[in-house]
């Protein structure tokens, strides 16, 4: 299985996490949202829950500041999409810390700040 830039940063973040924070494996998460399907399943996808935007990892501890972390994984040039941005947005207001980080070193930085915090 060829694996593209972005699912390898990925998988980095996951393999990493778990490494350095065994404890705390079941309150990591990744949304699957970049699949590629077919329309009909598409559909089934979003009469399921699954929605456009939704960052692609969250971690469901609280600190001092926040109820949790959502982390969107863009690489090199990569762009966050409208939908992206408003997801960061809503989840800022609503007492999360959400951002975008570009590639596995900033990743890693922001987690580690924030279970700091």
């Amino acid at each position: 299985m060829r694996l593209g830039r972005e699912e390898a940063e990925h998988i980095a973040v996951v393999d990493w996490f778990h490494y350095a924070y065994p404890e705390l494996y079941w309150d990591f998460h990744h949304f699957a949202n970049e699949r590629k399907c077919s329309v009909q399943y598409g559909q089934k996808l979003k009469r399921m829950g699954v929605k456009r935007g939704v960052s692609d990892f969250f971690l469901a501890i609280p600190n001092k500041k926040y109820a949790g972390l959502w982390i969107e994984l863009k690489v090199g040039t990569g762009r966050l999409s409208s939908e992206q941005i408003a997801f960061i947005s809503r989840k800022n207001k609503r007492g999360y810390l959400a951002m975008a980080a570009w590639g596995f070193e900033q990743t890693k930085t922001i987690i580690e700040d924030y279970l700091r915090d």
